[in-house]
């Protein structure tokens, strides 16, 4: 292959099919042949991001993500897609390792905030515990001018407990649980919209869309932008 991107998963797996499952289910297709051309790492025995965020002497996810990075690398691909929001705590890091571009995940969900809810003054994060207490998306907010409203403890350990014990653990997702998750945030906390900051959060979006409320799905968007990009890449325009 030559114009193809590479897509770094596995973190975790469930959320990285989905990934691909709503990439080709949103690319114009007549025939096999329309599907973008991409290579997918699922590289699942990556240490848990936020354990490693959260201590330090833990193993660190880093040094094998950039290996991936590097090897992937030489195959030359247009861009990285990297499908992980707590992945992305040492961003500047990864792209170092690299001259290829890698999307920027907290990035464009925050930028997608004015289209899906133009007159957001407040914005609410779920998403695991090291993305939280480690403020990645703090400041990608505060720059878009809003106002952030994190996760209490009580949502913060729901939150947790969908994306590791129902998710990671059990591999299903609870709709009952993420719907309250994201009520919680609007109606009892009063956030305007609230970005889905864990691809495993995207996942319960996927299985369960039927939420009332607002929501920037942080997995649903880099497709957007990799559908984009890949479609441009071979000449082709995104309808």
């Amino acid at each position: 292959m030559k114009k193809f991107f590479t897509v770094l998963g596995g973190m975790g797996t469930l959320a990285t099919e989905s990934y691909v499952r709503l990439l080709d289910q949103r690319t114009p297709i007549h025939r096999d042949q329309d599907y973008l051309d991409y290579i997918v790492v699922n590289h699942a025995s990556i240490p848990d991001r936020t354990t490693w965020i959260l201590d330090h002497s833990q193993p660190d996810y880093n040094k094998a993500l950039i290996e991936d990075i590097q090897q992937q690398s030489l195959l030359n691909p247009a861009f990285f897609v990297l499908i992980c929001n707590t992945a992305h705590y040492a961003f500047d890091q990864l792209q170092a390792a690299t001259t290829i571009p890698i999307l920027n995940m907290l990035e464009e969900t925050v930028a997608e905030i004015k289209r899906i809810k133009p007159d957001a003054k407040k914005v609410g994060l779920l998403a695991t515990r090291g993305t939280v207490e480690a403020g990645l998306y703090d400041g990608y907010i505060t720059k878009a001018g809003y106002e952030e409203i994190k996760p209490t403890p009580e949502i913060l350990d729901m939150t947790e407990d969908l994306i590791y014990h129902d998710i990671k653990e059990a591999g299903h997702s609870d709709g009952q649980k993420y719907h309250e998750l994201v009520r919680k945030m609007v109606e009892e906390e009063g956030a305007d919209v609230v970005i889905l900051g864990c691809t495993e959060l995207s996942y319960a979006q996927e299985m369960n869309p039927e939420t009332e409320f607002p929501v920037a799905d942080s997995q649903s968007i880099i497709v957007d932008r990799s559908l984009e990009r890949g479609m441009k890449l071979e000449g082709r325009a995104t309808k």
